[in-house]
């Protein structure tokens, strides 16, 4: 690939054959066109930002394959104004698309748990992302104290069942949306209403594993 533009294009293309009769919106594409892949991603591994696959950025974790973080984004349903926290933000690239996506007005919360991760995601936002704010711990349980959320999303495998997501629904408004993988196993949307949860499975994904007290 030969930028950021053709690998969106390229991502385009694979979730359509993917995902032929649910294609991502187009304003998750537009603001993935607005997040260069390749300030992302750590200088020895830049020559990797525009291929369409999970990249390491060390300590075993990824940067994720952009094709899952469009189908991901696009689930979340990201509206202007919403307030997101994401957990497991890694070097930042979701949770900046994710930012373009809530506007000024919204507000993202990235957390992530292994410091050089945490200064590496600082290093890569800088100043660029006002909306966005970063922080560096275990946001496996969530942060009551920043509740409610109108979106949730974490971009780490949990390990079913031990994982309890109703730690995590209960920092949702109602109406709310919480999407989560397995670390090997499905993509799970739950949709957070007034008069209960309603529960969308995706087929099989890969993730590398969450880091926390409730993963």
């Amino acid at each position: 690939m030969k930028g950021n533009g053709e690998l969106i294009e390229h991502v385009r293309e694979i979730v359509a054959s993917l995902l032929p009769d649910n294609d991502p919106a187009s304003r998750v594409y537009s603001a993935m066109l607005e997040v260069d892949r390749w300030d992302f991603l750590p200088d020895d591994v830049k020559d990797l930002a525009y291929f369409d696959r999970a990249v390491s950025i060390g300590h075993s974790q990824t940067c994720s394959q952009p094709s899952m973080v469009a189908i991901m984004l696009d689930e979340l349903c990201v509206e202007p104004g919403n307030k997101v926290l994401e957990i497991g933000s890694g070097c930042g690239y979701a949770a900046a698309i994710a930012s373009r996506l809530c506007g000024p007005a919204g507000a993202v919360y990235a957390c992530e748990i292994i410091p050089d991760l945490a200064a590496l995601m600082r290093a890569n936002l800088g100043s660029r992302y006002g909306n966005l704010v970063i922080i560096e711990g275990d946001g496996s349980r969530g942060f009551p104290d920043l509740a409610p959320f109108d979106r949730i999303f974490l971009s780490a495998g949990v390990a079913s069942p031990r994982f309890d997501r109703n730690i995590l629904l209960d920092q949702l408004k109602a109406p709310g949306i919480l999407v989560y993988p397995e670390a090997r196993g499905r993509l799970f949307k739950l949709i957070k209403r007034e008069k209960g949860i309603t529960e969308v499975a995706f087929g099989s994904v890969g993730f590398v594993p969450l880091v926390g007290k409730n993963s």
